[in-house]
């Protein structure tokens, strides 16, 4: 959600507090519209990506920015038909090949035998 910024950008330990609490509600607000998107479309959020729907609510922000108020309930319903695009397909339960740690190759001999 920073965008890869590593450092909070406040000076004063209320305004830090106040850009974490900005940064809380900005996820909890992403996530709540997963679960209503989730919901409609009969998935668990889980199946719906959180970086694409962040993206997604940022682009809708960005393009709604001169309309009037009115039109906000028209811009969810949207973003809630956009958002139902990018669900994920189902979890696969089973591997045709199982996990393994792969061994890492030198470009060495050995000095013992194997």
């Amino acid at each position: 959600m920073l965008d890869r910024r590593e450092s909070i950008r406040s000076k004063t330990p209320a305004m830090v507090r106040q850009e974490i609490w900005g940064l809380l509600l900005a996820y909890n607000l992403v996530q709540l519209e997963i679960e209503r998107v989730a919901a409609k479309a009969r998935v668990p959020p889980t199946r719906i990506s959180f970086l694409v729907a962040l993206r997604l609510i940022r682009d809708k922000r960005l393009w709604s920015v001169d309309s009037r108020p009115g039109a906000i309930p028209g811009h969810l319903r949207a973003l809630g038909r956009d958002l139902r695009r990018f669900i994920l397909p189902p979890r696969r339960t089973e591997r045709s090949y199982p996990r393994a740690v792969k061994v890492k190759m030198s470009n060495y001999s050995r000095k013992r035998p194997i």
